[in-house]
């Protein structure tokens, strides 16, 4: 996990572009005062939605919400499952949130290639599974094509950023502090998912292929954590990615921690365990990106740039 809090807050501070009352604001909101203080006064209240306004994970993750509760009553029936299709569409947002940075920056700086060619394997292998059966869909409307689209335009934006990284701006790609080998995580998902898989679509190479995209989507984040802390800094799209993949993770892990019996087979020794590794395996991956999470969700609520989330002592 990332451990790479060596900095002091003033020296955060100081690299913050100046943005210093949103860093004041953040600090009393924390305690609980600032925010209080703010609805008592007018000018303070001003002060507080202007300085939210300008900072840029409440925008983002404002717009979403917004966009996500508008898919919700237009394309949802209400069901539980669509968590299914939200964690979806979370996990596109992220990789659509990459891949527009890169294109305006011309950069690739700070993105894992082999993370993002991990998400392809994922993404290619749960399509596999979910396009020509229904066993994994969403029991939820959403689960007739919103799932699916949203799976696949997550596939076309990863393999953009992938073509981003080999060819288009490769010139900005740094493989010297994206380090860790993705075989290390691939084939140990692929043997596991051999052993303990559902059998919902009663197809095995689906089954495994389904398997094999949740166990490799559990830990394909190392990559981008390992290249952090070789960098030493964060960038800021890539930040959100990780967020918002964690939240993606979240409603997923939810979902199928109430419905994981519906994955073993009672009758089965060894697949009557599969509905439980599952939800540990989804658990894992949330305890890899848990210290991560946890400062930055300290450094929007101080007002420091999520860039600097390695860089904190007091994050």
């Amino acid at each position: 996990q990332v451990l790479f809090w060596s900095r002091h807050f003033e020296a955060v501070l100081s690299a913050s572009r100046g943005d210093r009352s949103l860093a004041r604001w953040g600090q009393g909101a924390a305690t609980g005062g600032g925010a209080m203080d703010a609805l008592q006064d007018p000018e303070k209240l001003k002060l507080l939605i202007s300085n939210v306004r300008k900072n840029e994970a409440f925008r983002l993750w404002g717009g979403f919400s917004v966009f996500a509760l508008t898919i919700f009553w237009v394309c949802s029936s209400g069901d539980f499952s669509f968590l299914l299709t939200l964690s979806s569409l979370v996990s596109m947002f992220s990789f659509l949130m990459v891949a527009m940075t890169i294109e305006t920056t011309k950069t690739v700086k700070g993105v894992s290639l082999k993370m993002m060619e991990c998400y392809i394997l994922i993404l290619t292998c749960r399509l596999f599974a979910i396009v020509p059966f229904e066993g994994y869909l969403p029991f939820d409307k959403s689960g007739d094509w919103l799932y699916q689209l949203c799976e696949a335009i997550g596939l076309g934006l990863a393999g953009t950023i992938v073509y981003f990284c080999r060819s288009r701006f490769q010139s900005t790609y740094d493989p010297e502090s994206d380090t860790l080998n993705h075989l290390y995580l691939i084939v140990p998902a692929l043997a596991i998912s051999f052993v303990f898989h559902p059998n919902l679509n009663s197809f095995l190479p689906s089954d495994i292929a389904w398997a094999f995209a949740l166990y490799l989507e559990s830990v394909a984040v190392l990559c981008q954590l390992f290249m952090f802390m070789k960098e030493g800094q964060a960038q800021p799209h890539t930040s959100h990615f990780l967020a918002a993949q964690a939240v993606a993770k979240l409603l997923t892990f939810i979902f199928w921690a109430s419905s994981f019996s519906e994955l073993s087979n009672p009758n089965h020794y060894i697949k009557s365990f599969v509905g439980k590794w599952v939800v540990v395996m989804q658990l894992v991956q949330l305890l890899v990106m848990g210290d991560f999470i946890y400062h930055y969700i300290r450094c929007i609520r101080k007002g420091i740039p999520v860039s600097q989330v390695l860089c904190s002592d007091n994050v």
